[in-house]
This record gives C-alpha cells, sequence and structure tokens, in this order.
C-alpha cells in the first residue's frame, strides 16, 4: 500500500515506533531473569528512548516548510506487526532479543533509504540522511555492546 505522508508525520511515526519498542524492552526486562539479557534489554531501552528523543528534537528545529513536504512511500509496520513476525517466546532468551533489536535496526534502515529514494528536495533528503547515519552508528553501538555480552 502506498502511503503519502508529509515529511514530519514520517519523523512523529518513527518517534512513536521507537516508544513503542522501549516499552516492549521494558516489558520484557521485568520478566528477564539472565543477567546478560537483562543488560542487553536494559541497553535496547535506552537506545530505543535515545532515537526517539533524537527524532522530537529534528521535529523541533527542522524548517517547517521544508517538512510539510509530502512524500509517498510503502514502509509502514507497526511495533506490534514486527513482534508478531518474529514470534518472541514468553521468556525470549538473549539470542532472540538481539534478533529482534536487528530487526529494528532494519527496519529504521530500510524506512530512511525508502523515503530518501522518494524525495526530490534537498533540504529534506539531507534530514533522513542524517537520521540514516545516526541509526547506522546506533546499530554499530548495539553490536558492540551485544558482542561484549556474549564474552561475559
Amino acid at each position: 500500500m502506498k502511503t503519502f505522508k508529509q515529511a514530519h508525520e514520517v519523523l512523529k511515526d518513527a518517534q512513536k515506533f521507537h516508544l513503542d519498542m522501549a516499552g516492549v524492552y521494558q516489558q520484557l526486562l521485568e520478566n528477564a531473569q539472565d543477567n546478560r539479557t537483562q543488560l542487553l534489554l536494559k541497553h535496547l531501552h535506552e537506545h530505543e528512548l535515545r532515537m526517539a528523543n533524537n527524532l522530537k528534537n529534528y521535529g523541533a528545529v527542522a524548517e517547517q516548510k521544508v517538512m510539510q513536504t509530502w512524500l509517498q512511500y510503502t514502509h509502514e509496520e507497526s511495533a506490534g506487526e514486527l513482534l508478531k513476525n518474529l514470534d518472541l517466546s514468553e521468556k525470549p532468551s538473549i539470542e532472540e532479543i538481539n534478533k529482534l533489536g536487528q530487526e529494528v535496526d532494519r527496519y529504521f534502515s530500510e524506512l530512511y533509504h525508502s523515503v530518501y529514494g522518494a524525495i526530490e528536495s534537498v533540504e529534506v533528503k539531507e534530514v533522513f540522511e542524517n537520521l540514516k547515519h545516526i541509526q547506522d552508528k546506533e546499530r554499530i553501538t548495539l553490536s558492540m555492546a551485544t558482542n561484549s555480552l556474549w564474552d561475559m
């Protein structure tokens, strides 16, 4: 399904997705018993809150005229749909949590890439390119954190 939204709406949707995922990680953390899994979930929870805050800040500082640019894209998956498709166990293992984190990163990488490709405005392209770079840096940080957990 093709969707038409303004750039600021895409940012708000992405922010909501990050906040929803933070809630998912918090809920999983409450049921986690393994120390490594708890550490990973804490890291993922903080990561999602940080990314939601980044998007909030982008929305606040972006020029209103630029962020009202209309976009056409097909990338709309909710946090709930992502979770349902992964079919997590009741008490997910560290491997399942790691896979979930990777899927969330994949979702945002594909979102920013598809939006970037649909934009003609140089100013709006720059916003989504910056967001993709931030997401890529966060993915590297997550990967390093996950690798250090495997060594524990």
